[in-house]
């Protein structure tokens, strides 16, 4: 059983410029936009004590809950994937971490090719390494590859 204390909510909700609330619309708000039946069935069964005798007037329809209900269509699962190597690399910097590599460095910046899924690690001291990191990789991609880098994305936390 449940046991609700409703001195201090007050006997109805009130909203500017609206109606006051009561009875099984009032409640329906005060525990969560239950479903207005799963409400009777409370009452009848003397589930939460202090829950008044609902009327038989039909309750109104809640927009919150109507809202909470609407379908959503589903993200696309197609994704953005790349044709070719070296179409787009993703990038991002990981760091400060908490203790240093034996190299000294407390941070790491990743390249990842979308079409190959072939990644590049590269440990830094400073995140100011970054942009020479990627110089490097691009040379030597560039190089091995005989193609171009065509597009770079990282998280934008302002590395480059």
């Amino acid at each position: 059983m449940f046991i609700l204390n409703t001195n201090d909510v007050g006997a109805a909700l009130f909203a500017k410029g609206q109606k006051v609330e009561s009875g099984i619309d009032l409640w329906h708000k005060r525990i969560g936009h239950v479903n207005y039946q799963r409400l009777q069935d409370l009452q009848s069964k003397q589930v939460v004590f202090g829950l008044p005798k609902f009327s038989g007037r039909k309750a109104q329809i809640c927009e919150a809950f109507q809202l909470g209900k609407q379908h959503r269509l589903p993200f696309p699962n197609e994704r953005n994937q790349s044709r070719n190597k070296l179409d787009l690399i993703h990038s991002d910097v990981w760091g400060p971490a908490q203790n240093m590599s034996f190299g000294g460095s407390r941070y790491f910046v990743s390249f990842i090719d979308d079409y190959s899924r072939h990644t590049w690690i590269y440990l830094i001291e400073k995140k100011s390494e970054v942009f020479d990191c990627f110089w490097n990789l691009k040379n030597l991609v560039e190089r091995e590859t005989g193609r171009k880098i065509k597009c770079l994305r990282s998280v934008g936390g302002k590395e480059y």
